[in-house]
């Protein structure tokens, strides 16, 4: 037993070390960004992403780092990974929009179909953990407002009511839950990181050009063909282009 404790006394102390190290080097890279030592910043922030730990802040940071260094896809694309973890921070969106401004080509973007974007702001309201509590909790809600409903004499017609608001609560989190996570985990967007990109009628290098295809503009993934994606523009736009030419959000 003292062995056991021993053994996560110790590990408690190693997860400790470790978050602090990390809070130590993101904190170093502040003060190069602030000392307008872009390189050091981007690389020290770039050595906390090497290790798997990912944040919205950490996202941002390395967006403005590419920012001030004028590599706008880049800043483009961190800012998109933040949003992916955070979609209504204030500070990612509204840099995301200077960053999309200093590119080439003015990009008419197809508002969401309004029910879409009514369900993308329920399932942003919290993340996927905050979900499934909120799911655990509308079960037991809704498990008691049945019990009560199944053997109460009185207040049938209400009980029954107060069940099935309960219960469509429940479904509602459970759904927005599943797409939130799956949100978080999409690997259907990417920007495009090729300054000669044209977009093809069909997977091949020969065939005709379709649309012309800027440097950080953000597509969605379609379709795959081996080494080439079939893509869709922000502007409703669709054709093939050559895998190596994007980076995924």
């Amino acid at each position: 037993m003292k062995k056991l404790t021993f053994i996560i006394i110790l590990l408690f102390i190693s997860l400790a070390s470790y978050a602090k190290a990390n809070v130590d080097l993101f904190e170093k890279g502040n003060a190069f960004f602030n000392n307008k030592n872009y390189e050091q910043a981007l690389k020290t922030y770039l050595t906390i992403e090497s290790k798997d730990k990912f944040s919205s802040d950490l996202y941002y940071n390395i967006g403005n780092t590419y920012f001030r260094l004028n590599d706008y896809p880049n800043s483009i694309l961190y800012y998109e990974r933040g949003l992916k973890l955070k979609p209504n921070d204030k500070n990612l969106n509204t840099n995301l929009k200077i960053a999309k401004s200093r590119l080439k080509g003015d990009i008419y973007i197809v508002p969401d179909f309004f029910l879409m974007k009514w369900w993308k702001t329920i399932y942003n309201i919290f993340t996927p953990a905050s979900w499934t509590i909120a799911s655990i909790i509308l079960l037991i809600l809704s498990s008691v407002v049945f019990v009560f409903y199944y053997f109460s004499f009185n207040k049938k017609i209400i009980l029954f009511y107060c069940f099935i608001l309960s219960f469509l609560l429940l479904i509602t989190s459970v759904f927005a839950g599943f797409s939130k996570e799956n949100t978080m985990h999409s690997k259907s967007y990417a920007i495009v990181f090729d300054s000669q990109t044209h977009g093809k009628d069909s997977p091949d290098i020969n065939s005709t050009d379709k649309i012309r295809i800027y440097k950080g503009q953000k597509i969605k993934i379609i379709d795959k063909n081996n080494d080439w994606i079939k893509v869709k523009t922000e502007d409703g736009k669709e054709a093939w282009i050559e895998n190596k030419d994007v980076v995924i959000i």
